[in-house]
């Protein structure tokens, strides 16, 4: 995957090399160093990064141990770069900028997962199918509203990651240990070459505060997105359990066999998914316990080696999800039948009694419960009922002493109309149903909105791709 790949490219090292290239313009802007020096310091830094990069010296992950290579080499005059600064707000940025690229990987990945719902509504825009509460069947819906609901939920989930970056992305640079220094840095260049917002607030909040916070909001952002996709992943497995399941997953490798029973088709795709969503969530939640009950300055939680694995092994786990996403197949036929199985056509009728004829609801509601209550007792389902035995049920059940009066309040024509799972879907007219109308208001609201979180991502990367461009542009000028 490419933005694993740029991850591991921009590594701890590149964001020492970029910091130090910013230090070099910034500080010669502000008369703190020679410009002579800074020329060879900038020479110094391009053939040290060129050995890095091609196994010549070790990538440093620690500043204590970039230095002396540029002392070595620059001879200690060069260590002027390091006025003003610390490890502190240096690890700060490195931390922050790694921790940045990831969370736009999962964006991007986030988004394309919301695409995906999306498109599979429209491949089922009028499948009926069963919806659940509680874990039996509740009511009728489209398997297009249901996954429109996927695609919203997901995109909240989009909203916190953007509102958690954006909190974020301050650059920490010259806040140094924790109270600033007597130098007059150039923060506002370093903050913009580097693609972050601004400088922060504050010195102390910057390294001391702002470094566990951003993982820790981070993780809880990732473990929301982890639970959802268990959750429907749960959803799936409810229906493949069954003999004959209206859903099944289509793809090449999602299932193994048994080595000892040949029906056997284990969803091994599903399973693992489920299994590698949970250990992100344990893993992420490390986070909250490595902070817990330290005094601040303390590193625990800032670890970029260990944030950064739980967030790769998020990435991957929403790019596995969107495949399985991506190859749910529906059978229409089998969910009407499934539908049938059960009465969730008796709200409905209670609505039709009451819209239709008059019926106080609570009337309907008790008829309409005294009717499944027989109907399961003697095997009846809504196609196989008829009208009479119906009319049967009102007349007994008007012995019960409610209040009824009369024949059966609806025609047979309008009963049926009130048993049709695809008519009780299109009658509905409250906002957010399921009905044509305003699933088509969904889905341009959908489409506003994946596109308002690509322009979030397009922007903040923009943002690091001229703020990097303007520094090599900078270093190349000087001369």
């Amino acid at each position: 995957m490419q933005a694993l790949e740029n991850l591991k490219k921009h590594d701890t090292t590149y964001w020492l090399f970029r910091i130090n290239e910013a230090s070099i313009i910034g500080n010669i802007g502000k008369g703190l160093l020679d410009k002579k020096l800074g020329i060879t310091i900038r020479d110094t830094l391009c053939a040290m990064e060129y050995d890095a990069d091609n196994g010549r010296w070790i990538r440093p992950e620690l500043y204590i141990t970039f230095e002396p290579e540029l002392l070595k080499r620059c001879g200690v005059q060069a260590s002027v770069l390091h006025v003003g600064r610390s490890s502190q707000d240096i690890l700060a940025t490195t931390n922050f900028a790694q921790m940045r690229e990831a969370l736009l990987a999962i964006a991007d990945s986030t988004v394309d997962l919301v695409k995906t719902f999306c498109n599979k509504a429209d491949q089922y825009w009028d499948t009926i199918v069963p919806f659940y509460t509680n874990g039996v069947q509740a009511q009728p819906g489209r398997y297009s509203h249901y996954l429109f609901a996927q695609a919203i939920s997901w995109g909240r989930e989009l909203d916190r990651l953007f509102e958690c970056l954006n909190r974020y992305n301050r650059s920490p640079m010259g806040s140094g240990v924790l109270n600033g220094s007597p130098w007059s840095l150039d923060q506002d260049y370093t903050a913009k070459v580097l693609g972050f917002n601004c400088v922060a607030e504050n010195a102390f909040e910057a390294n001391q505060l702002a470094s566990n916070d951003f993982p820790l909001e981070a993780s809880q952002v990732i473990q929301a997105m982890m639970i959802k996709i268990t959750n429907f992943l749960q959803d799936f497995m409810v229906q493949y359990a069954q003999p004959r399941p209206w859903i099944q997953l289509v793809k090449a490798g999602s299932t193994y066999i048994s080595s000892a029973m040949p029906q056997k088709r284990n969803p091994g795709l599903i399973n693992n998914c489920r299994r590698n969503a949970a250990v992100v969530i344990s893993e992420s939640q490390n986070v909250l316990l490595r902070i817990h009950n330290l005094n601040e300055g303390m590193p625990d939680a800032r670890d970029n080696e260990i944030n950064l694995e739980w967030l790769c092994d998020a990435l991957n786990v929403i790019e596995t999800f969107k495949g399985i996403v991506d190859g749910m197949q529906v059978s229409r036929e089998r969910a009407l039948e499934e539908l049938d199985q059960d009465w969730t056509c008796t709200q409905n009728i209670a609505d039709m009694m009451m819209l239709k004829a008059g019926v106080p609801f609570r009337l309907g509601h008790h008829f309409a419960s005294h009717l499944v209550t027989w109907a399961r007792a003697n095997n009846k389902t809504p196609s196989n009922v008829t009208y009479a035995e119906i009319c049967e049920q009102w007349e007994i059940f008007k012995t019960k002493g409610e209040g009824v009066e009369g024949n059966f309040p609806l025609p047979e024509v309008e009963l049926r109309a009130a048993m049709d799972p695809a008519g009780i879907v299109e009658a509905r007219v409250s906002f957010g149903g399921p009905q044509e109308s305003d699933m088509q208001r969904q889905k341009a609201n959908l489409k506003t909105w994946i596109q308002e979180h690509e322009n979030q991502t397009e922007k903040i990367r923009a943002q690091i791709t001229e703020g990097l461009q303007k520094l090599s542009d900078d270093l190349k000028a000087l001369v």
